[in-house]
């Protein structure tokens, strides 16, 4: 019994200790200034949606933070209030038939209750009675739950629409006073007077916030006109006719300037026959013409699809740039793609001429044996070579033909080492062996820095793609929009801009993943 008691002792020194660290006057002057004018607001806030109010609230004056504060009462409110109450939104099982207007003055009157609570906190020489917060959990609680019921019912109503649209907004802010009103009762049961403090300022503001909506303007949604089909199928019109006379302008220059024209062809001849040999050395026999127009027509697409003759010439200006620049993009890849297929095979193919110099062969018909016995691509390039031998051509200035042809560091060793032994002699059996070992060395740290890199060489690519990406998504759900906008000055700078800066970031990240050995 005695242990009991001594139980209900500290039980009730901690609730008194409790009570104590959450003392009166948490708050500063001029936070209890707020208090007393979001008291005030509400109360006015309650009046407004009350038929049987007073003359005065209509145009009604107070002090706030010192200063005195008029508010006239918007005309709008009594007409729209006369709707609210012949509205009947929800039915209780005591009350009965519950009006619009009821359910928003239950909501507002239970805010301007817990103000009213609050002020009993304050000192008595700032005119409350000075009660610890702690003292007043119970009411805090009821309050919270009251609070919580009303605003279900307010949601449950659906009555977003109602102060001509102004419950939307009003509806977002009671629901963050509510989460204000669970951290004061969690602030009391930790005995934080800060958390407190913060949550008692906050819930000022906020129902001043909700009390200033129905003052403001109505943000009623109206949807966009329809479109003038007219206007449009006119601009269309329109736009097909100056497509068209963009390509009458271009004709008649080249008509009338006739010699300028041919030059510009014989010139675009022979680039597509430089162009035509280099695909040839690669073993790829590939129409230029198609490289060359498919992006322009690509381009000019695109162009025609946006109904818009500066965007139309935009595109084919681009087309067109990247059409010539195209040819000599796809033979460096093809020879690159070759060079690393020609570098896979290259340790078998000396392996191979090792072999058969040992065996009492010369340099040439160690050629052959690659050409006859390994598969392409490295088959074609000694071919190559033994075929220029046997038409008259110098071995080793076949060998500075393939060496030009194939892009391959490590077939440039072998080449240098055949030409000096060539020239001044020595074992090329030995170089061969050496060549093999340092292929193998290599191609262990090219993986290794691979795995090294393989960050920088997703980011470059990321940075390259995911800006085209999210600009093709915004062209297909807003495409109106993003023509308007790319269709102006502003929009082809900011174009321009952002293409420039996005090729130098992804130099930059790129350059970040090259390692040079």
């Amino acid at each position: 019994m005695k242990f009991g008691f001594v139980k209900k002792i500290l039980a009730v020194s901690i609730v008194f200790l409790a009570a104590n660290s959450l003392i009166a006057g948490v708050f500063s002057k001029y936070q209890m200034e707020e208090i007393r004018c979001a008291s005030t607001k509400m109360q006015l806030f309650y009046f407004y949606l009350n038929p049987s109010r007073s003359a005065d609230i209509k145009d009604f004056t107070f002090k706030c933070k010192g200063n005195d504060i008029r508010y006239v009462m918007p005309a709008w409110i009594d007409p729209t209030l006369q709707n609210m109450i012949a509205k009947k939104v929800w039915r209780d099982p005591e009350e009965g038939e519950v009006s619009e207007a009821d359910l928003w003055r239950t909501s507002i009157s239970i805010v301007y209750e817990f103000l009213e609570v609050t002020k009993k906190t304050f000192p008595p020489e700032d005119g409350g009675p000075g009660i610890q917060p702690a003292l007043l959990v119970k009411e805090y609680a009821d309050i919270k739950i009251r609070f919580q019921m009303s605003l279900d019912r307010l949601y449950r109503a659906r009555l977003g629409d109602s102060f001509d649209g102004r419950g939307r907004t009003i509806l977002a802010i009671f629901n963050i006073i509510l989460k204000e009103m669970e951290a004061i009762l969690e602030s009391i049961a930790t005995s934080d007077p800060k958390k407190y403090n913060q949550a008692v300022v906050a819930i000022s503001v906020l129902s001043q916030d909700a009390f200033s909506m129905i003052l403001k303007p109505s943000r009623n949604y109206e949807p966009p006109a329809p479109p003038d089909r007219f206007k449009m199928m006119l601009w269309n019109i329109f736009s097909v006719v100056g497509i068209v006379l963009v390509f009458l302008s271009i004709w008649i220059f080249f008509v009338l300037n006739e010699s300028s024209t041919k030059k510009w062809t014989e010139d675009y001849k022979k680039k597509i026959e430089v162009w035509k040999q280099d695909f040839s050395r690669q073993f790829l026999d590939i129409n230029i013409n198609y490289i060359v127009i498919f992006p322009i027509g690509l381009f000019g697409i695109l162009g025609l699809l946006t109904m818009d003759i500066f965007l139309f010439l935009l595109f084919l200006i681009v087309g067109a740039i990247i059409g010539f620049k195209l040819p000599k993009m796809v033979l460096n890849t093809m020879k690159l793609a070759r060079g690393k297929k020609i570098d896979a095979q290259l340790m078998d193919a000396i392996i191979l001429m090792s072999n058969s110099l040992k065996s009492g062969l010369d340099i040439i018909q160690g050629f052959e044996m690659v050409s006859k016995d390994l598969l392409p691509p490295i088959s074609d390039e000694f071919a190559l070579v033994i075929k220029n031998y046997q038409l008259g051509m110098p071995f080793e200035k076949a060998l500075g033909v393939m060496e030009d042809r194939v892009s391959s560091k490590m077939l440039s060793y072998m080449i240098r080492a055949i030409v000096l032994q060539r020239q001044i002699g020595g074992n090329l059996t030995k170089v061969f062996e050496r060549i093999v070992i340092d292929i193998r060395e290599e191609s262990k740290l090219d993986e290794k820095t691979k795995a090294l890199t393989a960050q920088q060489r997703i980011q470059s690519i990321v940075v390259a793609i995911m800006p085209w990406v999210m600009v093709s998504v915004m062209f297909v759900f807003q495409p109106d929009v993003m023509i308007r906008f790319y269709s102006t000055p502003i929009g082809v700078f900011t174009a321009i801009f952002c293409i420039i800066w996005m090729g130098i970031g992804i130099k930059v990240v790129s350059s970040l993943g090259k390692i040079r050995v």
